[in-house]
């Protein structure tokens, strides 16, 4: 049976690792082996009762200090033993319960990786709809990411044996888009799902370290896709932005039919996310 390392990193967040690991613990078992692996940052608030209180699905947890999200995430793939990784940080949640049986007990040749759509919701874990930015249309590649994120971590999952380690030498802020053009360039099979894979909570980094980590975007999509591709894709970010604001576009998609085709699973918490 295949087994499937799901890693979360949190720091000083009680309640958003609880609520992520009662998602977890909801999840149908009965295709794929779970390993849920915590990486707790030495929080000094209840993050590690919390930890303790679910004990038993932990396969690994550890707090202790580290140098940083990405760090953590590093700590997190050396501890894994799974065939499979995926990042569901603290306040995130996985979208359906049976997942990982859609996933892999179908019997199909399983892929290298696995991606999907992402449902935002509020920190209070309100359904605010799909992220604007599309998946490509024609299937994931490595190239894809030359328009930036088009994939949300949180709905991507890879084989461990292609994934590599964050790059924290050279990147602090935006090592998971540089992480995830490794991945892809290193598969062989791309899968889509064709359906949401996660719920991704907002209010992460702040608006000024989200401007530095531009310039950490800007170096990643140098050093993959050269100088003049790079100039015309941010070329063509300007312009989004500018035609987002002139048409008052909302910051996110309405989860309709008529705006998202694809397959619509039943979150595993429903009542949380207002269904």
């Amino acid at each position: 049976m295949v087994k499937v390392s799901v890693i979360t990193v949190v720091w000083n967040a009680a309640a958003e690792l609880e609520r992520t690991l009662a998602n977890l613990s909801a999840l149908d078992r009965s295709a794929a082996e779970l390993e849920v692996v915590v990486i707790d940052g030495a929080s000094t608030d209840g993050t590690p009762e919390v930890m303790k209180r679910y004990r038993e699905l932990i396969s690994y947890g550890v707090s202790e200090p580290d140098g940083g999200l990405y760090d953590a995430m590093n700590k997190g793939i050396r501890a894994a033993t799974g065939d499979y990784l995926w990042f569901v940080n603290a306040g995130d949640t996985v979208y359906g319960t049976d997942v990982l049986t859609k996933l892999f007990g179908a019997g199909e040749p399983r892929a290298d990786v696995y991606y999907g759509e992402a449902l935002i919701v509020s920190p209070e874990g309100v359904a605010l709809g799909l992220r604007r930015k599309r998946l490509p249309r024609g299937g994931l590649t490595w190239r894809s990411l030359e328009r930036g994120m088009v994939v949300c971590h949180q709905s991507f999952i890879v084989r461990r044996e292609i994934a590599p380690l964050y790059d924290t030498q050279r990147y602090a802020l935006a090592a998971d888009i540089d992480w995830v053009i490794e991945c892809l360039k290193r598969a062989s099979t791309v899968r889509d799902t064709g359906s949401i894979l996660s719920c991704f909570a907002t209010g992460g980094v702040s608006t000024r370290r989200r401007r530095a980590s531009w310039w950490e975007r800007w170096d990643i999509m140098v050093r993959h896709y050269g100088l003049a591709r790079t100039l015309r894709a941010h070329a063509g970010f300007v312009w989004g932005l500018l035609r987002d604001r002139l048409l008052r576009r909302p910051p996110y998609r309405p989860l309709t039919s008529a705006s998202f085709s694809r397959r619509i699973e039943r979150p595993a918490e429903t009542a949380r996310y207002g269904g």
